[in-house]
């Protein structure tokens, strides 16, 4: 089965990375930083690439606009690239132990006093140790509920239909009785839109969601049932509404202007929607004001960190000076990014946040699932060597569907497909999320791809809270899923090991328990050999010597002797 939900769009298709890759060539680049995530007793080696018009010669490194030293570069390697038939310098940069905590700069010069200028942490600064048990419920506030009642379906999907932070409140006995521990909910923010992208003040909540004293509220009945709230927040773009904005484009004299990115009278927006003009975040003003307002909301509401939207959208720089001054302030608290991107341009972002969505999780998920691309073998193998390329400390969250791609039912047509592919991710160390609705067998009536366009509209429908509406069943085994991945550590810090055969099998083990997943995507059954005694943690059933897996059926299988 074919199917693109057009997640990463181009950055899928050989033909646009090749054509990426000979850009990047055209200026300076960070190649890699070792150690990633710095410390002050580390010594460091900086790596970038320069194109043939950049003659690297020497370095500064700053701190608080201070030049604490110039270096030389003390390695240059010539290399040879088939993309833009033409050679390349990689350089790099020793830097001593830098000791104190902060912000640094490096700025490579080229001969001419040409400069590139990149932004790197020295900290200790970690996830919260609460975020390794975390499993997170998505919801999209303006469908999920209104009060107590369900959202109506409307004609026009892209009015506000009248979700609320009240209709949260009235379900959380629901979302507590699933057992997740987090809820991120979609921005919630005075917005010109339902979907509440393009943000028209970032320090008011939209009347429609509700007010002030709802947010303090939901945080605070939320935290008493062992629940902590995450926001989304919108740094890279606001709303063509937001007086910011229409002051700088109504007053050319105004030094708001400076705010966003104008040539002339046209300005940079998100994807080229003229409603959502872009923020120039390198303006230390318009800087100031996104973080400040980011630490509002922790500050008086308690919140626990955010989802950044568009994470490559600012430039990178931003990233290391945000993520510093809210964790210097705020150190229990979680940010994550939606970083659509490869995986060798997500690491970047390592010391910039304390992790991403796992985009390249959430594709070859599907794809071997409902897109049969893999013997269950190499998938295994794919997932193994992702978790080698980003190790333990960058924190990566997963999905089976979100707000911007189909539902999974929708794709795949198999209630039995989803389950299999949930029990492969919850078994799995990322953190992961449910988006309302999965749990209850939500789908929706239309494809969000049409052509060249995307209606994101169909894959964020009203929440049925008639309970006749609602797959119990498929409730009931998120529930026991949710459960048995709480109760048990190894599933979500353990060590992966694979093993080959016909099942998606492999081995999640740490120090006191080790736990066999099985899991059986084919239409045969398969006979699998056990070495040992083994319990079901779905059925309670125990396995000896070897174990039947039924087409279409999975087993978490606890060791229990050893």
């Amino acid at each position: 089965m074919i199917y693109d939900d057009k997640i990463f769009g181009d950055l899928s298709h050989r033909e646009f990375l090749a054509e990426r890759e000979a850009k990047k060539l055209e200026e300076v680049n960070l190649e890699e930083i070792f150690p990633e995530d710095p410390k002050p007793e580390d010594e460091i080696e900086i790596t970038f690439s320069c194109p043939i018009n950049f003659y690297p010669n020497s370095v500064q490194i700053i701190r608080e606009d201070k030049e604490l030293y110039t270096l030389n570069v003390y390695d240059r390697e010539t290399q040879w690239n088939d993309s833009v038939f033409n050679f390349s310098e990689i350089v790099k940069i020793k830097i001593p132990a830098l000791k104190e905590k902060g912000v640094y700069q490096i700025r490579l010069f080229s001969i001419d006093k040409k400069f590139y200028e990149y932004y790197f942490p020295i900290d200790n600064h970690e996830p919260p140790k609460w975020s390794d048990e975390s499993i997170i419920y998505h919801i999209f506030i303006d469908r999920f509920a209104k009060d107590d009642k369900e959202v109506i379906l409307s004609k026009n999907l892209k009015e506000k239909l009248g979700g609320n932070l009240k209709g949260i409140i009235s379900h959380l006995d629901y979302i507590e009785n699933l057992g997740v521990n987090v809820i991120w909910i979609s921005p919630i923010f005075k917005s010109t839109s339902y979907h509440g992208y393009d943000i028209e003040d970032y320090f008011e909540i939209d009347p429609l969601w509700g007010t002030k004293e709802d947010l303090k509220r939901l945080v605070n009945e939320a935290f008493k049932r062992g629940i902590r709230v995450i926001l989304d927040f919108v740094p890279n773009h606001m709303s063509h509404n937001n007086p910011l904005f229409q002051e700088a484009l109504n007053n050319k004299n105004s030094k708001l202007r400076d705010w966003f990115l104008f040539k002339g009278d046209d300005y940079e927006s998100f994807f080229g929607v003229k409603s959502m003009p872009k923020i120039n975040l390198r303006n230390k003003e318009a800087m100031e004001y996104i973080i400040n307002a980011a630490k509002y909301w922790i500050k008086e509401f308690g919140i626990s960190g955010y989802r950044m939207d568009h994470a490559t959208g600012p430039d990178i720089n931003f990233w290391t000076i945000f993520y510093y001054r809210m964790k210097s302030e705020f150190p229990d608290t979680f940010y994550f990014g939606e970083i659509v991107e490869t995986p060798k341009e997500t690491k970047k972002y390592i010391d910039k946040f304390d992790g991403t969505l796992d985009f390249y999780l959430f594709k070859i998920i599907r794809d071997f699932f409902i897109g049969k691309s893999w013997e269950p073998k190499e998938f295994l193998r794919i997932i193994d060597l992702e978790n080698k390329f980003y190790g333990d400390k960058f924190k990566r969250l997963s999905f089976l569907e979100n707000h911007d791609s189909n539902r999974f039912l929708w794709v795949a047509k198999d209630k039995n497909l989803l389950k299999l592919a949930s029990i492969l991710q919850f078994s799995l160390n990322p953190i992961p999320i449910v988006y309302n609705g999965q749990e209850m067998g939500c789908n929706q009536f239309r494809d969000i791809i049409e052509g060249n366009k995307t209606l994101h509209e169909y894959t964020r429908l009203p929440i049925p809270w008639d309970e006749g509406k609602q797959d119990k069943e498929l409730i009931e085994f998120y529930k026991k899923l949710i459960n048995i991945r709480k109760k048990h550590p190894s599933l979500y810090k353990g060590r992966f090991i694979p093993i080959l055969s016909n099942l998606v099998s492999f081995i999640k083990e740490d120090e006191e328990e080790s736990i066999l997943v099985l899991i059986n995507p084919n239409h045969k059954e398969e006979i699998f050999n056990l070495n040992g005694i083994y319990k079901d943690l779905f059925s309670g059933n125990i396995y000896t010597n070897s174990l039947k897996v039924n087409p279409m059926n999975a087993h978490l299988l606890l060791r229990i002797n050893h």
